[in-house]
């Protein structure tokens, strides 16, 4: 098999294993947060305390830091990895200059912000939901219902979507700085062809084009594209191709 390919079949089952660890954290998650809603004071089985609703907010901001952040902060350090064997997949085909480490790092910090935007963005979420429901004193159970689906339906699609995505997106930022800094001048679309890819896609893998064939093939419009340079968004959300330099 050859190393490119072998690298991305890696690469696409380790965003699933990362997808799968990050389900079992918004699990845990859900359940911590069943936990601080049980500490709430209820009458007649209602919410009301407005003040345990204002002092929630910081133990739902501990649970997310604790059972989501750290998780996906794990996962984030292991771009070093993928960055090592992008290193050793393209020197097999000469010599390949080491990325800079300041980069990967960067790449990294500028990841983990994603997550953590997208944790604050579900908090603010999840506190507005628990005040609300004190304030109009709302079936506890429903309240509680309210919030697990917000977890385990809303933060739990986009995180791992952008999950996927992040690591994807930093293998093609790698593999193109790397290319370009050897003097790559043309670049084959790599990757599956299979039930789940999107046609265009299809249409272009196994297919080698120059960067500025690349620049106005992409300025198109197709289901799923997301703005951006080609060589990073490639075909879009939960794309598991890549353009890899041809030497």
């Amino acid at each position: 098999m050859a190393a490119d390919i072998d690298q991305l079949r890696d690469l696409v089952k380790l965003a699933e294993t990362h997808q799968a660890k990050l389900a079992n954290a918004l699990v845990k998650l859900e359940n911590r947060i069943a936990d601080i809603m049980a500490t709430a004071p209820l009458r007649d089985g209602e919410l009301f305390d407005l003040e345990w609703a204002v002092q929630a907010r910081v133990l739902l901001r501990e649970a997310i830091d604790q059972e989501y952040l750290t998780v996906v902060d794990s996962l984030v350090r292991e771009y070093t990895g993928v960055a090592n064997k992008v290193v050793a997949m393209l020197s097999q085909y000469g010599d390949i200059a080491n990325l800079d480490a300041s980069i990967i790092q960067q790449l990294q910090s500028l990841t983990f912000k994603g997550f953590e935007d997208l944790g604050q963005q579900y908090l603010d979420v999840i506190a507005k939901e628990v005040y609300e429901s004190t304030l109009v004193g709302t079936p506890f159970a429903a309240s509680v219902a309210t919030i697990r689906a917000t977890v385990g339906s809303d933060l739990g699609r986009y995180a791992s979507q952008q999950l996927h995505d992040a690591l994807m997106q930093f293998d093609a930022s790698v593999n193109t700085r790397i290319a370009l800094e050897a003097g790559a001048k043309e670049f084959k679309y790599q990757g599956p062809d299979d039930e789940v890819t999107r046609k265009f896609c299809s249409k272009h893998v196994g297919k080698t084009y120059t960067k500025e064939e690349i620049q106005e093939i992409w300025s198109g419009d197709w289901a799923g594209k997301i703005d951006g340079n080609p060589f990073i968004v490639r075909g879009g959300y939960n794309c598991r191709h890549r353009f890899r330099a041809v030497f």
